[in-house]
């Protein structure tokens, strides 16, 4: 069901018949060789987690999220007994829920070390990935035949692309006839208004990421975001014979501490604005925020916790 990188015909991993072996990397077939990232050029940008991976999940990394394990539960349902891709799958956040349901996954990243941190996330959980093939692939590209898996999802990467039209026909070329395009989303009206809980959590956020930026400003260094928008509903529309949604209840508050979500990805320059900071600058100015802050806030500021409740979670399903 793979496709040789090299004469692009079908392969059975990890020899093809045109004699090239794919590469295996601590267990990732390495069927790109694409940069992680690409920012420049006349031809299709897109932004990887190669750089920030380490920082992507913050102090949360070990923790499989109930909304991801209900969620898990749709996409086993719908795949049944066929093949899920989880194209762009990060750190793992669907494949690890899913594995534990024994189905067959391709889990498919533009980055080796987000895969990695995937491969230790289910060594850490004792989670098995027998059932689970690792590759590092380009959704632009994407190295499987015609109609060879029977569910997608594409969480959290198609506007880190610009030209998600792209990948949306990559996914329907992939998708057998009848399969399923998982698309999931907040339900709307989901979350109440925690503003006033949260006050204190956000002048704070507020307070560090615009002194942040001031502070690299004067040495010429600015914000650029990397996020292309399409309409996906008008694309998804035209590509797929049908559409159906549903939601799933998820009820209950949470709270996350500063010190396990945004301030170690953000110390980590974890966000896409920051992949063009220089390491030495991004350095000296958040050593210097953070001890003004500790003395503004006090040295236990980061024990602070964002109060909210858990959003309904709506999932969308194209047929092919």
């Amino acid at each position: 069901m793979f496709i040789c990188p090299k004469c692009h015909n079908s392969i059975t991993l990890p020899v093809c018949s045109c004699g090239y072996s794919v590469p295996n990397f601590n267990g990732i077939w390495q069927l790109s060789d694409a940069p992680d990232t690409v920012k420049t050029g006349d031809g299709d940008l897109y932004i990887g987690y190669e750089e920030i991976g380490e920082a992507y999940s913050g102090n949360r990394k070990y923790i499989i999220e109930e909304a991801d394990s209900l969620t898990a539960g749709e996409i086993a349902e719908l795949c049944g007994k066929g093949v899920f891709l989880d194209l762009a799958c990060g750190d793992g956040c669907l494949t690890l829920p899913c594995a534990k349901s024994g189905i067959k996954i391709i889990a498919g990243d533009i980055s080796n070390k987000m895969l990695e941190i995937l491969k230790e996330r289910a060594d850490h959980l004792n989670i098995s990935l027998d059932n689970v093939t690792l590759c590092r692939i380009n959704a632009l590209n994407i190295p499987l035949a015609d109609e060879s898996v029977d569910t997608v999802v594409a969480n959290s990467v198609l506007h880190l692309i610009s030209n998600p039209q792209k990948v949306l026909d990559e996914i329907r070329r992939v998708l057998k006839t009848g399969g399923a395009f998982v698309c999931l989303d907040d339900a709307p009206g989901g979350q109440d208004d925690e503003a006033e809980d949260n006050f204190l959590y956000f002048e704070i956020v507020n307070n560090l990421y615009n002194k942040y930026w001031e502070l690299l400003g004067r040495k010429g260094i600015y914000p650029k975001k990397y996020s292309w928008r399409f309409d996906r509903e008008a694309a998804c529309g035209k590509l797929f014979a049908s559409r159906e949604t549903r939601v799933i209840r998820h009820w209950g508050r949470y709270e996350t501490k500063l010190s396990d979500g945004f301030l170690p990805r953000f110390l980590c320059r974890g966000f896409s604005d920051q992949t063009d900071v220089p390491k030495e600058a991004h350095e000296a100015v958040t050593e210097l925020l953070m001890k003004d802050f500790r003395g503004r806030y006090g040295e236990d500021f980061d024990s602070l916790a964002y109060i909210g409740r858990y959003s309904d979670i709506l999932i969308t399903v194209y047929r092919k």
